[in-house]
């Protein structure tokens, strides 16, 4: 009978330490259970996350590239006008050219004609003031062709004098018109 109570302590023992790890295993699975549903609602919240990130950026990409579309557009259309623009200067700057020529012309066969009378004013101008007389040798000098450094050296003066007697003088031309 001893066996028996002994048999039967060793099974119970066996048992309760049996059942002790099946209820331990069962919490510890129950509560891992517990944190892999939290982990899956949290990945799942991660996927939707990321999914509407994609969808916005696939949105913005579509948007810059239709911007970026409309500014090739834009550039081309600049470009073109830009051209026409370079054209018209062009043709602006040979006509400018053309009628300046045909002003000189005019100018030179007028300057042939006026020629005699600034001779002749030169003559009068001798009788006016000094500063008068150095203004219209100035004037007369150009009128023949010379240049800012060939006059300075002929009248004895300085080339900034010349050039401001000539401005002042273009000035004077250019109001009166």
């Amino acid at each position: 009978m001893f066996d028996i109570v002994y048999w039967l302590v060793v099974l119970s023992t066996i048992g309760t330490v049996t059942f002790a790890w099946g209820v331990f295993l069962n919490q510890a699975l129950h509560k891992r259970t517990k944190l892999d549903e939290e982990y899956e609602k949290f990945e799942e919240r991660i996927l939707e996350l990321m999914g509407q990130f994609r969808h916005m950026s696939a949105v913005r990409l579509q948007l810059l590239d239709r911007k970026i579309e409309e500014l090739r557009k834009l550039i081309k259309q600049a470009n073109s006008l830009y051209g026409q623009l370079c054209v018209r200067e062009t043709e602006l700057m040979n006509s400018f050219n053309k009628i300046e020529e045909q002003v000189e012309s005019v100018a030179e066969s007028e300057q042939e004609k006026v020629e005699p009378v600034e001779e002749v004013k030169h003559v009068e101008s001798s009788r006016e003031d000094s500063d008068l007389s150095i203004e219209r040798k100035i004037l007369l000098m150009y009128q023949e062709g010379k240049d800012e450094h060939q006059i300075a050296k002929e009248l004895n003066m300085g080339v900034g004098e010349v050039n401001l007697v000539l401005s002042l003088f273009r000035f004077r031309s250019d109001s009166h018109q």
